[in-house]
């Protein structure tokens, strides 16, 4: 069945907050270096835009012109793979930086990012960023440690991709705790709104197998879950098999 096409909206004009907007760029990692000042001046330029439940902020394989860093709400990040299935590889939430753009090496968005819930991004666009380079050397040496780490991640990723199923998924869940994690009863709790489906395209496995997975650890009391969260009740657990 050929693959229905995927439109990217630029998302409706949204006013984030002076105070919103400086204390998501000041965590964005490529800005780290700089001083509040600097992270005010940079502010100028950069547009805040808002998206419904699905939109899709980019579309892999347009043509790349803006980055945007994740002020509130969370998406999740796609691939298409060779076999044409399309595979989650990361999910962005506040303070993320999700795009690329020609001076980054990338002339098309290298992969679609969708949006799980409302979702307020901030737009730099490519003239906007170049200036950014060129005015703090700083953000230019972050993007190139940053890219270079990337590379070696995909690398890494590359030769893990033999391991087992629970492995994989254990690494999955282990990300998803650091990044949208939250400790509530007995556990750290995940309420991204992501189904078996979605678990499977990010382990790169089948929802069958992710399924099989999560009902035997509920059983043996490593997790809960329900419609679309996932409660880790033994976070070392999970862990140990993510580094096994």
């Amino acid at each position: 069945m050929a693959r229905s096409p995927i439109t990217r909206s630029v998302g409706e004009i949204h006013e984030c907050s002076e105070e919103t907007r400086l204390k998501v760029l000041h965590v964005v990692r490529w800005f780290k270096d700089l001083s509040p000042a600097e992270i005010a001046e940079l502010s100028k330029g950069i547009t805040s835009h808002a998206w419904h439940e699905g939109e899709y902020i980019q579309v892999e394989g347009d043509s790349a012109d803006a980055l945007h860093v994740i002020a509130q709400g969370r998406t999740k990040v796609e691939k298409v793979t060779v076999e044409g299935s399309t595979r989650i590889v990361d999910i962005a939430v506040a303070g993320d930086l999700v795009g690329v753009l020609p001076q980054l090496g990338e002339r098309s968005y290298t992969d679609s990012v969708v949006t799980l819930q409302t979702t307020c991004a901030l737009r730099i666009d490519a003239d906007r960023f170049r200036q950014i380079m060129m005015t703090y050397p700083s953000v230019a040496l972050n993007v190139v440690d940053d890219l270079a780490g990337k590379l070696a991640r995909s690398r890494t990723s590359e030769t893990s991709g033999g391991q087992p199923v629970p492995n994989r998924l254990a690494g999955v869940l282990l990300m998803l705790m650091s990044k949208a994690g939250r400790r509530d009863r007995g556990g750290i709790l995940i309420d991204v709104p992501l189904s078996r489906t979605d678990l499977a395209a990010m382990t790169g496995s089948t929802p069958e197998s992710v399924s099989r997975v999560m009902s035997k650890w509920k059983a043996d009391g490593l997790i809960e879950s329900g419609r679309r969260w996932t409660r880790i009740l033994d976070p070392v657990a999970i862990r140990d098999l993510a580094d096994s």
